[in-house]
């Protein structure tokens, strides 16, 4: 291809890329007519807090005894709407979060009645922990005493199926998979029609819809337009499906430089460069992760920190959907292995960690990046490549992430060795 076919080529292409931005201020514009976007949770910054956001705003809901004043209505829409029960659940109902299991798990939201009890596991960004749908059922069934039905909820924004690494050997059938974009929704909308004579709180619960809207691309949204405008002009459309063909590539290249920029941060730190799991180098698990095809795969780097007994204890930096790094004790084979008297050693002095998957026993501790007590931690999250993801392509912002988060690091070991030296002793 010759100097000028290339410059031609690069000017259609800036004009393309030019024409779609323009096309996407429009939808933002237009979905904004009705002070849409002035969303409180999204203001706040909580769109996607599973804790504080979803499981807080759907237990209130659920509770007959719940701040809206309903009773039981909108629970009773729930489990015959949602979930298709021909039940009256309004007698004796206690709505609990976060309900410990005897095997130290924790379930987002329990619903329990004379003759019901209703766990439900919220996930929108955190990926599925070994085995935690099949302890959770588990749990139930021991909770129902065959007195009761037990119904297990996976709870995600599209309704997907857990993963066999969150099921064990538990069936998918004893799961009942839903979705913010459509049940949720869809229930939202009948509590705010049962409740339409109270003003503020319908108006609470159209504010909750238009998040819900937001995280899903559903209803009247931005991207809604946006794919109505491009499904009618066709030089939209093929740009474009340009730019779809090319993103997987784009995010491997964005997510490569953040794991090479980590690993040597980390070898410039420890001494040694860590080793590689879940692919054969850097460059295969950063591109193999935007295949659709990889599954629940965990991926990441790993630091040998000292020898416990026969065993390794490992600095692990891990990826399913969004960045988690802490201190793991591997097995002779080299898999992480629970070690609950190390763990609740450790955690004495470091308290607990900030990531989902510190509720996981194989990790002694687990964060977020940002750990510090007085701020939100910054979650790169690669699967939603929102965010703070995006502020990895600016080299200073990413620097500073690596070298936070590498910081950290660092005295997590350090206490992680004096751990390992009393115990030795």
């Amino acid at each position: 291809m010759s100097n000028l076919a290339a410059s031609q080529n690069e000017a259609e292409l800036t004009d393309s890329f030019r024409g779609l931005t323009e096309l996407v201020e429009t939808c933002r514009e237009n979905a904004n007519r009705g002070g849409e976007r002035f969303n409180i949770f999204a203001i706040l910054g909580l769109q996607r807090d599973e804790n504080r956001t979803h499981s807080r705003y759907l237990a209130e809901l659920l509770s007959p005894t719940g701040r809206h004043g309903e009773g039981a209505k909108f629970l009773n829409a729930f489990v015959n709407d949602v979930l298709g029960l021909s039940l009256d659940v309004s007698d004796r109902v206690k709505v609990t979060r976060e309900l410990a299991t005897e095997d130290r798990r924790r379930v987002d939201i329990v619903v329990e009645s004379p003759d019901l009890i209703i766990g439900i596991e919220v996930k929108i960004d955190a990926g599925g922990q070994k085995a935690q749908l099949h302890d959770y059922y588990t749990a139930l069934k021991q909770r129902a005493k065959s007195r009761k039905k037990a119904v297990l909820v996976y709870l995600t924004l599209d309704g997907k199926a857990p993963s066999t690494y969150s099921l064990k050997d538990l069936e998918q059938e004893n799961v009942q998979c839903l979705s913010f974009e459509k049940d949720i929704r869809q229930w939202i909308d009948t509590c705010a029609s049962l409740s339409k004579h109270k003003p503020e709180l319908s108006y609470a619960l159209i504010q909750y819809k238009r998040l819900l809207e937001n995280l899903t691309g559903a209803g009247a949204s931005m991207t809604a337009l946006i794919a109505d405008k491009l499904a009618n002009n066709r030089y939209d459309l093929e740009t474009a499906l340009a730019v779809e063909k090319a993103l997987p590539k784009a995010k491997a290249i964005v997510m490569l430089r953040f794991w090479e920029e980590l690993s040597n941060a980390m070898a410039n730190a420890f001494g040694v460069t860590p080793s590689v799991y879940g692919g054969k180098n850097l460059n295969e698990i950063s591109h193999s992760y935007f295949d659709v095809k990889r599954g629940g795969k965990h991926v990441g780097i790993k630091h040998t920190v000292g020898d416990l007994s026969g065993k390794k204890l490992c600095l692990y930096v891990n990826l399913y959907n969004a960045i988690h790094y802490g201190l793991r004790i591997d097995s002779e084979s080299g898999l992480p292995v629970p070690q609950q008297g190390v763990r609740d050693q450790l955690r004495e002095k470091l308290n607990d960690g900030n990531a989902v998957a510190d509720k996981d026993l194989d990790w002694l501790v687990c964060y977020y990046h940002n750990p510090a007590p007085s701020q939100e931690p910054i979650i790169l999250n690669f699967d939603k490549f929102t965010g703070s993801v995006l502020d990895l392509i600016d080299e200073d912002k990413r620097q500073a992430i690596i070298g936070q988060m590498v910081d950290h690091q660092v005295n997590l070991i350090k206490e992680a060795k004096i751990l390992l030296e009393t115990i030795v002793a």
